[in-house]
């Protein structure tokens, strides 16, 4: 039900409408080069005064055109960008990078320019070639990334490029909001008669235009047919403002989509080409780069052995099968659901793409008699699934699952520092559907590990005002993770020289770290530490926060109105616990109050404690969330509860010197 109810927030509609239905061209909003006098004059944008940089236009046609030289018809999609530096901060937007698949489609025009006013003329700078890059991002992803030169607040920077592809129907979705306001965005889209989509919309903003007019257009031979031109409008779209605890934007920020439903040809015959699940499994079941090879094997036969010499239980031998492939087969970093080209020879050269590491798990496992099967998704940056609208193409990704009795756990097994029982966060995004034989089906994909700390502090306070002591912390499943991810391969020197830089208010004076290599066992740290500056002292009175790590000390919730929901991706469990031992002569003058807060329905708490025993002052905090994720009615209660544990946190101890 609450999958349901945050697809109904963020989807506008799922027609869209149609409010003419005859011939007009409009005007086009924008052409390239033709930068005015006003536009650099501009110095602010009068609806968001705290801009960095505007869109002033983002104008995009996508056409099915019928190709005489081809008797055929070919997709082309043409884009120019308009937008004006305001501030230092925005001159990053002076670059642009747009990617595409390189054996679907075609880079044509590409071109970009700076403008400045001089002296009262427009002065034009070109992207020469040394700043066109093109990069690989996956197996068949390359993207072209461009950087304008002589930018500066003020300047107005202009891009254009165009794609062709000889697959008709291959129109991506066009966002009209970005992380900056847009002034006027435009999408224009003309499809032939003999093509039948989908159209969704999506995210919180209403198009100020929203028409659909008919033309037409002809064959070499002479016979004509229909062309259904759509275009769609908004106009001073907010910038899409990112707070923390948020999966892809592009899940959120208003949008169009087109999704090919079928062809028909000339004589009216329609093929339906909507996704069906069960095309998906046997398409990818037949696929030579990933069903196919799941049936060899023969390679590993010698670490078959081996492990079922070693292991008796089902949990022992999926243990063992990770460890191996994590161990000996290192990540390319490309994404993808199909392999590179065959799991011997990723097995032979040792590296693979994530298909290449996670089937040969699946095949392992198989081999030493745990049924597993293989799992597509689509990643936390690729965007959510539609669960209602099967296709392929949404999954970029490829993990391992089996089952130990009633329990299905999820493995991926190219993160070296990665547990068995616990995923990357990359990989944490509702859905996945599962891949076999027998069928396919949907699996839900959320963390049951709890991101879990526990520090210990032992600190003494000298009559000089100086605290020092012992600091431990224990880490457990995702906090765990990138601890060991940021300090893998450190020495002691750069490990003291990272944790000083993670806890501001301290010196890190020796540090030893335990379980570090041990993966599937909690990160265990013990340091002598040193507070970097002498407490805050007024007449008798020393003022002193028991937080000199992991103070909460910020909101992360800023926005009046947050209208997607939080996810924090896993539970949260943070205890903090002081002992501070004070000198004769001190004692504790003023204590913060006890404190228990609540979330509704327990889906988060905070407790704190502070009391004096003899000499001895003991602290207690303890952080939670309990569930991942917080619905955009929730926002108001979440904030709440933040600003509350930011005010505790801030409290002091006073001490008073006798």
């Amino acid at each position: 039900m609450k999958n349901f109810t945050i697809l109904r927030t963020i989807v506008l509609g799922l027609t869209i409408l149609v409010i003419s239905n005859f011939s007009f061209a409009a005007k086009a909003p924008i052409k390239f080069g033709k930068v005015s006098i006003d536009e650099l004059k501009m110095q602010t944008y009068e609806k968001d005064s705290t801009a960095v940089a505007v869109y002033l236009c983002d104008y995009g046609v996508s056409e099915i055109q019928y190709m005489a030289t081809i008797d055929g018809f070919q997709y082309n999609s043409t884009r120019i960008i308009r937008i004006k530096i305001l501030k230092d901060e925005g001159l990053d937007y002076a670059d642009l990078e747009f990617s595409f698949d390189k054996t679907q489609s075609n880079v044509g025009t590409v071109k970009a320019c700076t403008y400045n006013l001089e002296n009262g003329k427009i002065v034009k700078t070109k992207v020469s070639a040394k700043d066109r890059i093109l990069e690989k991002s996956s197996d068949d992803i390359f993207t072209y990334k461009l950087a304008c030169e002589n930018v500066k607040p003020g300047s107005v920077v202009e891009f254009m490029y165009s794609i062709t592809s000889d697959i008709p129907w291959n129109i991506g979705p066009w966002y009209f909001q970005h992380s900056i306001p847009t002034i006027w965005s435009e999408l224009r889209v003309n499809v032939p008669e003999y093509f039948d989509y989908k159209k969704n919309a999506k995210g919180y903003l209403s198009f100020d235009v929203n028409e659909l007019n008919h033309s037409s257009g002809s064959f070499k031979s002479g016979n004509t047919f229909g062309i259904d031109k759509y275009r769609f409008v908004i106009k001073d779209a907010p910038a899409f403002k990112k707070e923390p605890f948020t999966t892809s934007s592009k899940n959120y920020m208003s949008a169009v989509e087109f999704e090919i439903a079928g062809t028909k040809n000339s004589y009216g015959v329609y093929k339906d080409l909507t996704g069906n699940w069960d095309k998906i499994n046997k398409s990818l079941m037949e696929s030579e780069r990933f069903g196919q090879q799941l049936k060899a094997g023969g390679f590993l036969k010698d670490i078959v052995a081996d492990i079922v010499s070693k292991t008796d239980s089902d949990e022992e031998k999926i243990l063992a099968a990770f460890q191996y492939i994590k161990s000996n087969m290192k990540w390319d970093d490309y994404y993808g659901k199909y392999t590179t080209s065959s799991l011997r020879a990723a097995f032979k050269e040792k590296k693979g793409n994530v298909a290449d590491i996670n089937l040969m798990l699946v095949v392992l496992l198989n081999k030493l008699g745990v049924k597993a099967d293989p799992v597509i998704l689509s990643t936390r940056g690729n965007g959510l699934l539609s669960l209602f609208s099967p296709s392929q193409s949404r999954f970029n990704y490829v993990i391992a699952s089996c089952k130990i009795g009633e329990k299905r756990i999820y493995l991926d097994a190219t993160d070296a520092n990665c547990p068995c029982n616990l995923l990357p966060e990359r990989c944490i995004n509702d859905k996945g559907r599962l891949i076999s034989n027998q069928g396919s089906f949907f699996v839900d994909i959320k963390s049951s590990s709890i991101s879990k700390s526990a520090t210990i502090a032992k600190l003494n306070l000298d009559e000089d005002g100086v605290v020092s002591g012992k600091l431990d912390f224990s880490l457990n499943g995702f906090t765990a993770l990138q601890f060991r991810d940021a300090i893998q391969d450190k020495s002691e020197e750069e490990l003291i020289e990272i944790m000083d830089e993670a806890y501001k208010l301290i010196d890190v004076e020796s540090v030893e770290i335990n379980n570090l290599k041990e993966v599937e066992k909690s990160v265990v740290s013990k340091m002598e530490v040193e507070m970097t500056e002498e407490l805050e002292s007024v007449n008798d009175l020393i003022y002193f926060n028991p937080f000199i790590v992991n103070k909460i000390d910020e909101n992360p919730f800023t926005l009046e109105e947050r209208k997607y929901p939080v996810d924090f991706t896993y539970p949260i469990d943070r205890t903090f616990m002081l002992e501070l031992t004070i000198p004769e002569g001190y004692t504790l003058e003023s204590k913060p109050a006890p404190a228990k807060i609540h979330l509704p329905e327990k889906s988060g708490q905070f407790m704190y404690s502070a009391s004096q025993n003899g000499n001895k002052i003991m602290v207690v905090s303890r952080f939670k969330i309990n569930k991942r994720t917080f619905l955009f009615n929730e926002y108001p209660s979440l904030k709440e509860f933040y600003n509350l544990i930011v005010a505790k946190n801030a409290e002091m101890l006073v001490l008073k010197r006798m």
